[in-house]
């Protein structure tokens, strides 16, 4: 099995549900650099980055991000991985607070969904991350196992699908103006931080993309 088979499979799943809740998305292509953007009357948006250098560097890239607006707070769903064929360097996945002792449903399936997986590596994360990222995150190292990467995967659709059922579910908070402050805040805090994430776009410049693009490409992936 091709390591990047499974997220590929992944990524038209993910195009399926997120059309299936939001409807069409709108498309950018730059180069091998494949961006899917949906939003929906509850959803800011939902997210879906490829870089798929399969052919020229061996590598394929993903990440995955999902915003509700701000008078449906949500935690915001991410997944992120890159891959060659035979192993996966590395994966993320999280369902990231954005409230502050607010009860989230989705929060505790992702508890659930993520407790029995246990990486065979980790990576360690660097303080940016730890200020963002939920204590049950999904953090796995180079892998080639292919249980590991199709745990990776199923944990991934379980997780989107318990986010887009419970936003859908959702009424509107009208008149919890804190609530409603208190979720762009960590929002707010949430793509600050991910800014700081030198090594995603020192790794999209190796793959070839221009430096610029990706600097501005970066602002359109965490909004605030």
């Amino acid at each position: 099995m091709q390591a990047w088979n499974e997220f590929i499979d992944f990524s038209e799943y993910l195009k399926t549900t997120m059309s299936g809740y939001c409807g069409s998305p709108s498309v950018e292509v730059v180069d091998q650099h494949t961006n899917y953007y949906y939003a929906s009357e509850k959803t800011d948006l939902a997210h879906i980055s490829i870089i798929d250098m399969r052919e020229s560097k061996k590598m394929w890239m993903m990440h995955v991000a999902c915003y509700s607006k701000s008078e449906y707070p949500m935690p915001i769903y991410g997944f992120d991985v890159i891959c060659g064929a035979r192993k996966v360097t590395g994966c993320f996945h999280d369902m990231s607070p954005t409230t502050s002792g607010n009860y989230s449903k989705a929060s505790e399936d992702f508890k659930a969904n993520v407790a029995p997986f246990i990486p065979k590596r980790t990576r360690d994360l660097p303080p940016w991350a730890k200020e963002i990222f939920s204590d049950h995150m999904v953090v796995a190292g180079a892998t080639d196992d292919v249980t590991e990467i199709k745990n990776l995967v199923h944990m991934g659709k379980e997780n989107l699908h318990a986010w887009f059922k419970e936003l859908e579910d959702k009424t509107p908070l009208q008149s919890d103006h804190a609530r409603i402050v208190d979720y762009s805040h960590n929002r707010a805090k949430y793509c600050k931080n991910q800014l700081e994430n030198t090594n995603s776009k020192n790794v999209m410049v190796s793959l070839g993309l221009e430096e610029d693009y990706v600097n501005q490409f970066k602002k359109r992936q965490f909004p605030y």
